[in-house]
């Protein structure tokens, strides 16, 4: 009986050290000066803005800029938020939904485990 209590004594002592090396603090504690490069991306939002008789896209791209995204990307963004000016002018006095990226807290630094 003694030895089956020590096996399994000594079983589950084993197995927390295993655990702890695997997964635990140990394995952090080499990684710490190592930074992994971020690969989120930026979220795209827009912000709704009235609209004054004589201005066009490029004039509202330029009042309102945004330097994390391409001028034919932010182009493909507005018209997927404003479809019915595909085929008309802007019109004095619209609303139209403007893309910008969102500027979140950086979530690539340091993560508490």
């Amino acid at each position: 009986m003694r030895i089956f209590i020590l096996a399994l004594v000594l079983f589950v002592t084993f197995h927390f050290i295993r655990i702890d090396l695997a997964e635990g603090t140990i394995p952090l504690a080499s990684f710490i000066g190592k930074a992994e490069p971020c690969t989120e991306e930026a979220e795209l939002g827009f912000i709704p803005v009235m609209t004054v008789d004589g201005d066009t896209i490029e004039s509202l791209f330029a009042l309102y800029p945004d330097t994390e995204v391409g001028f034919l990307d932010r182009l493909s963004s507005f018209y997927s938020l404003n479809p019915h000016l595909q085929n008309q002018q802007i019109i004095g006095g619209e609303k139209v939904k403007l893309p910008l990226t969102m500027e979140e807290p950086n979530t690539c630094s340091k993560k508490k485990v």
